[in-house]
């Protein structure tokens, strides 16, 4: 087959000269070296209860003329035997998880850190780029209560945080977070922290490490999720989602596919075979039997410790962000919505196909990014996980599909 490389869409961003945070709303930082990340021992705590999942018997769909859609969608989320579609997958799952504030973690993904424990869980996945030889994860998840600690865990960037607000998300992290602090220390986050530098409240009873043999420190910092909950009391956070929260995926109605018949195939994908992607080596693998993407790096499959299994999505976005460098560490500052550079390109993976076009986020912090074909139509997202690659726009033209 031959390699399709992708070129950015015209209307290149022209380099700011002032300091632009996540959303453009940083203030330039007085020191322009970052604080090594720290980590300290906390309390251990466990366990938590199980939740159960399914599907139930009777599911209304949504005619096509009725949302305008490309597909018909899901609509009105309601209750049907205890169970609601999720914002986060379209999938049936419990009320008490549907209805509930997700959580956001920051998930370091280089090679000494493998495996992850809990990953398997995550709804969405996003992976930004750090430096331009490092990127991270930053996992979304709605259903953690059968897990007892997620991990490991490390430091987050501004951005990240600005993700986390699309979702309505609590924040956790565990680590320095020098151009983040500022955001996470005011109040407009509500942020599950460790204790180090710069984080003016911490969550400590949150975190501690776990005993990972041959591992150091770093990658033995873990998530309780028993200390989680006992800090969002303690915090007196809400897991109610707020009255501003708007959902960023359209999901197709059950029993519909998104199939984007007259799109390309793609069914094994490169985020970007230079720069920070082409160093984790990371890349999708499209299955025609189960539908789904399995995703891998380091030239191995990225395996969820728990289950043992790899992980897998059904939809796929890369999404080109301007960013640039932030100070002599080579820290990015990423644009990820308006109003200076809050668009540009996107490209949609599902069912096997790509989609070109182009994401917007211009509506401010509590509003997501949306994603829409070349004519303008907002994309319709098969049920299940998503995965998205936040792409710097210097490596743009190294996305490839065949």
């Amino acid at each position: 087959m031959k390699y399709k490389k992708l070129l950015c869409l015209a209307g290149a961003v022209g380099l700011m000269t002032a300091s632009l945070a996540g959303c453009g709303k940083e203030e330039k930082p007085k020191d322009k070296s970052p604080i090594a990340e720290t980590i300290s021992p906390i309390e251990e705590a466990a366990g938590s209860e199980n939740a159960n999942q399914g599907t139930p018997e009777t599911v209304e769909t949504v005619e096509p003329e009725s949302s305008g859609a490309l597909y018909p969608i899901i609509e009105n989320r309601e209750v049907v035997d205890g169970k609601i579609q999720s914002y986060l997958t379209g999938e049936w799952v419990d009320e008490s998880i549907g209805t509930r504030r997700p959580i956001a973690v920051s998930i370091p993904n280089q090679k000494s850190c493998f495996p992850h424990y809990g990953i398997g869980n995550a709804s969405v996945i996003y992976q930004v780029p750090l430096r331009d030889n490092l990127t991270r994860l930053f996992c979304l998840f709605e259903d953690f209560d059968d897990l007892d600690r997620i991990g490991p865990t490390r430091s987050i960037r501004d951005y990240m945080v600005y993700i986390g607000l699309e979702h309505d998300a609590i924040i956790c992290h565990w680590g320095s977070a020098y151009y983040a602090n500022d955001l996470l220390n005011s109040d407009r986050v509500d942020n599950i922290s460790q204790a180090t530098q710069g984080i003016s409240v911490p969550t400590a009873i949150a975190f501690d490490r776990y005993d990972r043999p041959g591992k150091n420190t770093t990658d033995s910092a873990y998530m309780f999720v028993n200390g989680l909950m006992k800090g969002v009391e303690q915090r007196g956070y809400s897991w109610d989602y707020h009255d501003t929260f708007s959902p960023k995926f359209q999901f197709a109605a059950d029993g519909v596919t998104a199939d984007y018949a007259d799109a390309p195939a793609a069914t094994k994908i490169w985020p970007g075979k230079e720069g920070n992607y082409n160093t984790v080596g990371a890349y999708f693998e499209y299955d025609a039997s189960t539908g789904k993407y399995a995703y891998s790096e380091y030239g191995s499959p990225l395996i969820d410790e728990r289950t043992g299994e790899q992980i897998k999505v059904d939809n796929i976005v890369l999404q080109v962000c301007y960013a640039e460098e932030r100070d002599d560490h080579g820290y990015l500052i990423m644009e990820m919505h308006g109003p200076v550079t809050g668009d540009g390109t996107m490209y949609f993976f599902t069912n096997g196909k790509v989609v070109q076009g182009t994401w917007s986020r211009m509506d401010g912090d509590d509003k997501p990014a949306k994603y829409y074909d070349a004519e303008g139509n907002e994309l319709v997202f098969n049920q299940g996980k998503t995965f998205i690659c936040e792409i710097w726009d210097k490596w743009a033209s190294s996305i490839t599909y065949e």
